[in-house]
């Protein structure tokens, strides 16, 4: 056999580079936003609907290209606004979640190619995949829980020193529940692009199959 492999390592391989390939087509997260509700995400879209997130985010907190929040919180008579909270790393660097999701697409092609051409390919291909894939499922899953607590900081800004104001309990309860209700969850897509890289690349090192034909 060329460069020693099997059929059935090849054919293994290779289905598990397809299967993560397609899920390019595939909701990898969802974006559901109060009111407007459920927006899933797939390959085509990553990166504009990441950018118009980061966006919106920004511009509630306080961190518009203007200095001031396009999405408005609930207003209290009397109320002045605070410093905008500080922007964390995983928004500041939300461009990385379409890098890391393009990124393990493209190595999951050249684990595809590599298992009829080049074992060294495939193997580095899927290491490779599966890490960046892992990596958009933590930024993912981080940023999500960063933007809850950016804008928990806003808001709270916003209604602070109105303790005697009967508005002010209102306002943060209508506000916390807009802030809880926006969520950013890594969908079924991604999590299977991420196992099936793994298990191509756990494969393609360990050469298992090879082994128990043995």
């Amino acid at each position: 056999m060329r460069n020693g492999l099997t059929l059935a390592e090849r054919w293994t391989v290779a289905v598990l580079a397809v299967i993560a390939a397609l899920t390019f087509f595939f909701p990898l997260f969802s974006i559901h936003i109060p009111i407007v509700g459920d927006q899933d995400v797939t390959g085509y879209n990553t990166a504009s609907r990441i950018r118009q997130l980061t966006q919106e985010v920004r511009s509630a907190s306080g961190h518009g290209q203007d200095g001031k929040p396009s999405i408005k919180w609930p207003k209290i008579p009397g109320t002045k606004a605070g410093a905008p909270s500080h922007v964390p790393l995983t928004i500041r660097f939300s461009w990385l979640i379409p890098v890391f999701i393009i990124g393990a697409f493209a190595c999951a092609v050249l684990t595809l190619v590599g298992s009829f051409i080049s074992w060294r390919v495939s193997k580095l291909a899927s290491t490779l995949g599966a890490v960046l894939a892992v990596l958009a499922l933590l930024h993912l899953t981080v940023m999500n829980s960063d933007i809850h607590n950016m804008l928990q900081d806003s808001l709270r800004q916003g209604t602070a020193g109105l303790k005697g104001n009967p508005l002010a309990g209102l306002a943060q309860a209508v506000g916390s529940a807009l802030v809880g209700a926006l969520k950013l969850t890594p969908g079924a897509g991604l999590y299977v692009l991420a196992i099936s890289l793994g298990l191509a690349a756990f494969l393609a090192h360990s050469r298992l199959i090879s082994r128990m034909r043995l």
